[in-house]
């Protein structure tokens, strides 16, 4: 086994967030929106850059404007795209789309807070809008869980999407 210098988190608590990420997706894919929310800290961060495709040949520094940003939310922004979505007025979404989210890849370690862990997963979407067209989108995720009175609450969130171009029109739905 490869020593890493940091202690293991228990088994209790890689259960518990691993099962913590399997219930925040069957939330989300049946739109609990709300009970999703229940699992973010109130100074949460949810965060998804556009990456760059460079050749590895290619040893110039990064653009100084950096990586476009598809979203860069905090609590107050989350439960606007939430209410948005219950408005009636996102006619790319009535009626609902069929969306499933696979989550697997899970590794958690400590984070430097002692009531705080870091959380890698992948995760996959499948999504099948009106027009039976069936788009997959595929993320790594690397999140910040605090441990709080009633359970891990989700600190921050960087979506790191596989794809370099947008493979659809919009994104509605949350990884």
């Amino acid at each position: 086994m490869l020593e890493s210098g940091v202690a293991p988190m228990s088994t209790e608590s890689v259960t518990g967030l691993t099962q913590r990420l399997y219930h925040e997706a069957r939330l989300l894919d049946a739109e609990r929106f709300e009970d999703w929310l229940e699992f973010m800290c109130n100074d949460v961060t949810y965060r998804m850059e556009l990456k760059r495709r460079r050749f590895r040949a290619d040893r110039s520094p990064p653009a100084a404007v950096g990586v476009g940003v598809v979203f860069n939310e905090n609590l107050a922004r989350l439960k606007l795209r939430i209410d948005r979505l219950r408005s009636g007025f996102v006619w790319a979404e009535d009626p609902p789309n069929f969306v499933r989210r696979v989550v697997s890849n899970v590794e958690v370690e400590r984070a430097d807070a002692e009531n705080e862990a870091i959380v890698h997963s992948v995760i996959v979407i499948h999504r099948n809008r009106i027009d039976g067209l069936t788009r997959v989108l595929t993320a790594g995720r690397s999140d910040r869980w605090r441990m709080h009175a009633d359970g891990w609450k989700l600190a921050a969130r960087e979506i790191a999407l596989d794809h370099a171009v947008l493979p659809d029109s919009n994104i509605n739905v949350f990884f």
